[in-house]
């Protein structure tokens, strides 16, 4: 059978390379994410690594961005061990940035739900149906151990979801609404147990290769 692994919208004409100084396979794809007024035309994807996992259901292909991509964090927030419920407030306040990276990795109990905000850009998980909403469009992603790990990055003109220790990877055209830098996560159906929640401003690649 096909085991799908990539679950976004636009990405396609992947390259892998091998041979690479970590000895990694690395992929880049494409992304079908439109780009108006800007002086180019849609995108390459974030490199990630590619490697086989055991899991319960069998070996399967999973996908992490590169660990190279740390280098375009400028400033961080980043909060270890908390529960949240509806009508808590938003510890991602401070943010105010173009470019970000969410890493969280928290417990959504049996009926649990939790939504980040990313600029306007929405992602949300529902625990009940472990179902993940990026936007309009969803994607199965079960839990792991009753744990839901997410990673996104939001560029000017995408946003690229990891989940699911890498099982579950979703590209998506997005463009944010450019007067809004604004970051916040909120939780509802029950008490959520976050153990790490990391939110990075980050700088433009551009700017870190003319370093």
């Amino acid at each position: 059978p096909i085991l799908k692994g990539q679950f976004g919208q636009g990405f396609y004409a992947a390259q892998t390379y091998r041979d690479e100084p970590k000895n990694r396979r690395v992929q880049i794809g494409w992304l079908q994410a439109p780009s108006p007024g800007m002086s180019f035309n849609q995108a390459m994807s974030l490199p990630q690594t590619l490697s086989l996992r055991t899991t319960f259901d069998g070996i399967r292909l999973v996908r992490e961005p590169i660990e190279e991509l740390k280098e375009l964090r400028a400033k961080s927030h980043l909060f270890r061990s908390f529960d949240m419920k509806a009508g808590d407030a938003n510890p991602l306040s401070k943010v105010d940035a173009e470019l970000l990276e969410l890493r969280a990795d928290f417990e959504p109990g049996e009926s649990g739900s939790v939504e980040f905000d990313l600029r306007g850009v929405k992602i949300s998980y529902e625990a009940k149906t472990e179902t993940l909403f990026v936007n309009d469009h969803r994607v199965s992603a079960p839990l792991q151990k009753g744990h839901l790990r997410l990673i996104a990055y939001l560029d000017r003109t995408s946003i690229e979801v990891f989940a699911c220790d890498g099982l579950v990877y979703a590209p998506l055209p997005a463009i944010p609404n450019s007067a809004n830098r604004n970051a916040g996560v909120s939780a509802g159906g029950g008490s959520v147990k976050f153990h790490s929640l990391e939110v990075y401003e980050l700088r433009s690649a551009w700017d870190l290769q003319l370093r």
